[in-house]
């Protein structure tokens, strides 16, 4: 099991989406924390040294894992200009 720590920006941008992105957020936390390894379950963005897990075409969360601590470090959500800063 995973430990999830969101910073302020994540928190900032998940309370800005709607509600029903919200929930495709939450389905998404959950299948990240019970996962044996978060990190299969995204893709790895070098330029970032993130991960990007694909809510749907044009949504995505960006996390980081500390596996010594179990920790999930949820960086960004919502759409690909808002996470990356760029469309």
């Amino acid at each position: 099991m995973w430990i999830l720590a969101p910073n302020k920006k994540f928190i900032k941008q998940y309370k800005s989406l709607s509600f029903d992105l919200q929930k495709r957020v939450d389905s998404a936390l959950v299948e990240l924390v019970n996962s044996e390894n978060p990190i299969k379950l995204g893709d790895y963005k070098p330029s970032l040294k993130v991960y990007a897990y694909n809510l749907d075409k044009s949504n995505r969360i960006i996390y980081s894992v500390d596996f010594s601590n179990n920790i999930i470090e949820l960086r960004r959500v919502g759409s690909h200009k808002q996470v990356y800063g760029k469309d």
